[in-house]
């Protein structure tokens, strides 16, 4: 019996040596760090589709949770003539509006909230925003005067501001092109609020009283489509448009390129 027991202890110790060592380098392995990449948080965006339209339209993006991001736009385009002025003409269809006259400045700020699909700024989003825009004006409005007995179509040049607060929704999908760069395209998008604003015309050369009921007559006969569009010839020298109304802006197929750091 004695025997028997002192056999079964050597086995066992020998067993152990020799598990021992591998045991270590089991544990060691385990333990051993693993090189994991950093989940980026920031992204910094520009607009590529907003530049024919002459805007300029840059975005900074910051990831606050898996599925979950910031966002803030600014968007600037300086005061030039209205694009796409003949067309615009041919849709509105209102000869007292010079529209190839028409010189339009704007700035806007976005806040957005996305909601992805997926985690890390990837995949679909839905994204609820508010946006304040400014919009400077110069807008011609026809009127005719009687020089020597000849009748010649003029322009009462009105200047000024609307301003516009608004807040929709967005439908987009942002995809990592590489560890750095992503695509975000807007693929649907609406915005609602009220916008205001008042445009003023001055004339150095104090007009008639014939070249002011014309103005009248022009000022009001023009559609502001869903503003609604009131115009006042306030003496010989001086008018006014005042605006008011709805603000509806739309947001489709904007493609951004973004870096992320």
């Amino acid at each position: 019996m004695y025997k028997i027991f002192l056999s079964i202890l050597i086995v066992t110790a020998t067993q152990y040596l020799h598990a021992q060592p591998i045991h270590e380098i089991k544990h060691s392995d385990t333990t051993k760090p693993l090189l994991v990449k950093p989940v980026l948080h920031n992204s910094l965006k520009i607009n590529l589709s907003s530049l024919a339209f002459q805007n300029y339209s840059i975005s900074y993006e910051r990831l606050i949770k898996n599925k979950v991001s910031i966002l803030v736009g600014y968007r600037y385009m300086p005061f030039t003539t209205l694009p796409f002025s003949n067309t615009i003409s041919q849709i509105a269809n209102n000869e007292n509006v010079n529209f190839n006259g028409i010189n339009l400045g704007n700035y806007a700020f976005t806040g957005e909230l996305r909601l992805y699909a997926n985690k890390n700024m990837h995949g679909f989003y839905l994204a609820p925003y508010g946006r304040y825009a400014n919009f400077n004006l110069a807008i011609p409005v026809q009127y005719n005067t009687n020089q020597g007995g000849n009748t010649t179509v003029q322009n009462a040049v009105f200047k000024g501001n609307i301003t516009s607060i608004s807040g929709g929704l967005l439908l987009g999908l942002q995809q990592h092109i590489s560890r750095h760069f992503v695509f975000d395209i807007w693929l649907v998008g609406a915005n609602f609020g009220n916008g205001n604003g008042i445009l003023n015309a001055n004339f150095t050369t104090p007009l008639t009283m014939q070249e002011q009921s014309s103005l009248q007559d022009n000022l009001n006969n023009i559609n502001g489509g869903p503003f609604t569009v009131k115009g006042t010839v306030t003496s010989s020298t001086t008018a006014n448009l005042n605006l008011t109304g709805p603000w509806i802006g739309i947001r489709a197929l904007g493609v951004n390129i973004g870096f992320i750091f």
